[in-house]
This record gives structure tokens, sequence and C-alpha cells, in this order.
């Protein structure tokens, strides 16, 4: 690279940095409805059209922006993990999502945008595509958690010291991971759903993260039964003996 390119890169580079600064300080003092990307432009000191080299429109603003955020809550969240590596499944996954709900609380209506964006925004959107990597992101890792190939407490060890049930099919390892990507979604889906719902509602912090909590469980739950079904108690089964028939 020659230095001039090396120059314009820098500038380019320190553009962005400026727009993305005025951007998350405007959407998080105002709120999405009221900020335009003229303001933007003006706070970062550059112009209009400069401004819409980096994002289209005020929508990929606030997807580049949240974007941001979303990427360094799930990073909190791997650390809340490691901090639990022996709890139960249900729990290290609500200490992954947690700081997400925790965060998607201020401004109501960032939130209320973004999901929407994420859901029905332009499939050609560069930060859009960004966004739905992250979701995809955190529902590998979901998975992982449920099915034990994070380091920690397996998916499967509070069932451990069950019996398999005599009559139960063998199971291959793509069908774990299968269920296991399914039941991620899942939560997943619930993790925005809910956090739509709250911003809508005014739910509080709290509320929010325990009806996430009551579903995560219910879920993980479900799945972890459906992989380690118990044996049924042999008292309820058992033939009945002469005795019983005299």
């Amino acid at each position: 690279m020659s230095p001039e390119q090396g120059r314009r890169e820098r500038n380019k580079l320190d553009k962005q940095e400026r727009i993305f600064a005025a951007a998350s300080e405007l959407f998080g003092a105002d709120g999405y409805e009221g900020v335009t990307t003229q303001r933007i432009a003006e706070r970062a000191g550059v112009t209009n059209g400069t401004l819409f080299r980096y994002a289209a429109n005020k929508a990929e603003l606030l997807l580049m922006v949240m974007n941001s955020e979303f990427a360094a809550r799930i990073a909190e969240g791997r650390e809340a993990i490691a901090s639990e590596p022996t709890a139960e499944p249900a729990t290290r996954i609500m200490a992954l999502l947690a700081p997400i709900a925790r965060g998607s609380r201020d401004p109501h209506e960032n939130t209320t945008h973004y999901q929407r964006e994420l859901l029905f925004g332009e499939p050609t959107e560069r930060y859009r595509a960004e966004g739905l990597a992250l979701t995809e992101t955190l529902q590998r890792e979901i998975a992982d958690l449920l099915s034990g190939r994070i380091s920690g407490r397996p998916g499967n060890a509070d069932t451990n010291n069950q019996p398999a049930r005599a009559d139960a099919s063998p199971v291959g390892e793509a069908a774990v991971g299968d269920d296991a990507t399914l039941a991620a979604r899942a939560i997943s889906n619930v993790l925005h759903l809910e956090i739509a719902r709250a911003a809508l509602e005014g739910s509080s912090p709290d509320d929010l993260t325990a009806t996430i909590a009551r579903q995560v469980d219910l879920i993980s739950s479900g799945y972890l039964r459906s992989r380690h079904p118990l044996t049924p108690d042999a008292s309820l089964t058992e033939s009945p003996t002469k005795e019983d028939n005299s």
C-alpha cells in the first residue's frame, strides 16, 4: 500500500469512527425517533453525502450501533458463563442472556426498531447481515451449552446417573446436534420476542429477565428429558403375582 493509499484508509476509518460515535451518542440520548441523519452528520463533522457512504439510511446507522452493543453483551455473557462452570444448563444459558436482556432497556424505542430491522429489514443491508450473524452465533453458543460442547458442566450432567429407558432408540450425534439447535433457536426467539414485548409494555428489567428465565428453564428441561428419558418405575409395570390374583 502506498503512503497515499494509507492516508486515505486512515481518513476513511476516522470518518467511520466519528459517524459511529455520533450515532451512538445521539441514539442513546434522544432515541431513534428523535434523531435525524443530518444531526448525526453534523455531530460527526461530515456532510450528509459522506455519511451515506457508510450507511444508506438511519436504520442502518441504528443497526451499526446496536450490533456493536449486542456483540459486547454476548462477550459479557461469555465471561459470566466462565464463572459458573458447574451450574445447570439453564443457569448458564441465562448467564449468557442476562446482559442482553438488561442492556435492551435504554431507550426502549431503539430496541423496538432494532428488532424490526433484524426481522424485516432489507436483505442486502450489510449491518442487518452482521446482526443476523450475531444472532446465529448466540444460537450456536446456546446449543453448545445444552449439548455440553462448552467446557464446564455437560448439558446432560443432571441425568448422567439415570438409567436409559429400555426401549429407547439410539440417536446419532447429528440428531443430537439438530435437537440442540432447535432448542437453542426456540430460546433465541424467546429472548427477542420478550425483549420486544418488554419494550412495548414498559416491563422492568427484573420482570423481563425472570420471564425469559422461566421459558429457558422449560425449553432446556424439555430438551434434556428428550435426550435422556427416565426408566419407568418397575413397581408400576410388574406383572401381578399369584397372591394378587387370589
